[in-house]
């Protein structure tokens, strides 16, 4: 039953990493140690230097933070199989079940992770993830095009940072779209020239620089709004949260005693967590 067990568990694990996940692409990630609040702190640019006269003592400065507080959540599921089930499939079950389950896994982080970036919701400064006054909510939008992307870019270049002085110049590496916008997209982004323009004006290399990303989650809230995305590396956007030390997803195994056969518990800790607007840009559709 031990080898059953480390057979089942392999496979969920192997089918969890390998199991393509759009989400991971554009997010970053932390590990908390337990389920209690936590805060994810963004901490100001340093302060401006000054210019130090021969003589003359230095000035202290300071840095500024703010953040957003969350609570990791378990997610998992029991599944077993009975003693003549393992015989007559021949141990195969306990290939695909859990291969099954390790996909359920990436496909609930996914669930979570679109769910803030379409839901909306509130910071801590008690405005919406895309406001205008955070100067990331582009409308009226009326094509995937250069010149539809163009303001957004510069929108993503103008913010500034947590202490509100000077743009911190945040570069646009990833444009998020529903399935009904991907031909559309895969075309700009591949192009040469620009597919608006009649004559061969050149694409921009920013455009053809950028990373699709392509998630149907995205079309069962709207087919007509995407998003473009900095890099985790240079702004934190929708963070990906996990119990420090916990395999993703864990696994348990228990033999049946009263049934013969096999129990298998997968669990998961998690939390999408929207930490930084300055990251990304909302584009909808007229």
């Amino acid at each position: 039953s031990k080898l059953l067990g480390n057979t089942a568990g392999k496979s969920l694990r192997r089918a969890y990493e390998e199991e393509y996940g759009s989400h991971e692409v554009w997010t970053g990630v932390v590990e908390v140690p337990d389920f209690k609040e936590q805060s994810l702190v963004q901490l100001s640019e340093a302060p401006e230097l000054d210019k130090i006269k021969e003589g003359a003592e230095y000035k202290y400065g300071s840095f500024s933070d703010a953040g957003m507080t969350f609570k990791i959540d378990k997610y998992g599921k029991l599944f077993s199989l009975t003693y003549e089930a393992m015989i007559n499939d021949d141990l195969q079950a306990f290939t695909r079940l859990p291969q099954a389950f390790g996909k359920s896994a990436k496909h609930k982080e996914a669930d979570l992770v679109y769910e803030v970036l379409t839901g909306n919701p509130t910071l801590a400064d008690g405005k919406a993830l895309f406001h205008t006054a955070h100067g990331n909510l582009v409308t009226g939008v009326t094509g995937l095009t250069v010149s539809a992307l163009a303001e957004p870019r510069s929108m993503m270049r103008k913010q500034k940072g947590v202490n509100n002085k000077a743009p911190i110049n945040v570069v646009p590496r990833f444009l998020i779209v529903p399935a009904a916008m991907e031909t559309a997209a895969e075309q700009l982004l591949a192009s040469l020239v620009d597919p608006s323009k009649s004559n061969d004006t050149t694409n921009p290399e920013f455009i053809r620089g950028l990373t699709l990303v392509v998630d149907s989650r995205l079309d069962a809230v709207d087919e007509q709004d995407c998003y473009l995305a900095a890099s985790p590396s240079q702004v934190d956007t929708i963070t990906r949260a996990y119990l420090s030390g916990a395999a993703r997803p864990h696994y348990e195994t228990r033999e049946g005693w009263e049934i013969d056969g096999m129990q298998v518990k997968a669990r998961l800790e998690f939390a999408a967590v929207p930490v930084d607007y300055r990251g990304l840009v909302k584009l909808q559709f007229a």
